[in-house]
């Protein structure tokens, strides 16, 4: 029954962290792409807010003992070096791009570096279900490149680079963290020391030049939404449920997108691409299902 209870538990967490996150890369791009902010202004609005808030906590609980290469390897999955990452790529690709590519190379790394490190065994269920979702995933690839042309490969290396960091973030956090919250404190808090002097020293106070109408949806939705409700939903996913399972919910993260962008961006995703996000879908409905736990 408490399995039963933890599974259920994690599912919602994770749901609840793809529906944050399939806006992420719409407003992202609004940001890099139509609007007069840049990369580092979005990054430093992420984690300097959202380090704000969570510093008071951090603080009372300390690093939990967790080694020097733990804190780095999360800082780098998912922290300020992630998003710089991904952000720059949004500067150069659509959307569609970026749901298709970077959930899907997560996936693959996270389930290889937790077979390998953290002796991972799959069921055949899941594997079906992966692979399901690696094909649909990139079926959207290859026709987005398609239509791109090879003037995409850097946007298409920044995204299979981010994925890589998303899945050290997956694997390390599970490995070391006890606590989804501590977990999003340390990235949000040691993201903010680290990147806000180097956003001084390259812009100075240039931030403030913009009106608030500009700033406080990204310091609401960044600084909070996604840096602090997203991580922590996702990070509570992978505890309760492992990184091999916790990290199929990113495949919720490209129909979200794809569809906030047609509905914000004018976007609009072609039949090759509904097609194979909707195989991703199916897959990731195969491997969760049977996932579940008995009763009893």
């Amino acid at each position: 029954m408490m399995q039963t209870k933890r599974f259920w538990l994690g599912a919602a967490c994770g749901v609840g962290s793809a529906l944050i996150w399939g806006a992420f890369p719409v407003m992202t791009r609004l940001s890099v792409a139509y609007a007069p902010l840049d990369v580092l202004d979005i990054v430093f609005i992420r984690y300097f807010f959202s380090g704000l808030l969570l510093a008071p906590f951090l603080l009372r609980k300390g690093l939990g003992g967790i080694p020097w290469w733990g804190l780095a390897l999360m800082v780098l999955g998912i922290g300020a070096p992630y998003m710089l990452v991904v952000a720059q790529g949004l500067r150069q690709a659509p959307v569609e791009q970026f749901a298709a590519i970077v959930p899907a190379s997560m996936i693959v790394f996270s389930l290889t570096i937790s077979m390998l490190l953290l002796r991972t065994r799959l069921r055949r269920n899941e594997w079906l279900g992966i692979a399901l979702i690696v094909i649909g995933m990139a079926a959207v690839a290859l026709h987005s490149m398609g239509a791109a042309g090879l003037g995409a490969a850097r946007a298409y290396g920044l995204f299979l680079l981010g994925g890589l960091l998303w899945a050290v973030y997956t694997v390390t956090a599970k490995a070391l963290c006890r606590s989804a919250l501590h977990a999003t404190a340390i990235v949000s808090v040691l993201s903010m020391l680290l990147f806000a002097p180097l956003y001084f020293y390259c812009k100075g106070l240039a931030l403030l030049a913009q009106p608030l109408p500009v700033l406080l949806p990204h310091i609401v939705y960044q600084g909070f939404f996604v840096s602090i409700l997203a991580l922590y939903l996702y990070s509570q996913a992978v505890l309760l449920l492992g990184p091999a399972v916790g990290s199929l919910f990113a495949a919720l993260v490209p129909g979200l997108a794809t569809v906030i962008a047609a509905l914000f961006l004018r976007e609009q995703p072609a039949l090759a691409t509904i097609a194979g996000l909707l195989l991703v879908m199916l897959g990731m409905g195969v491997a969760l299902f049977r996932a579940q736990p008995a009763r009893g």
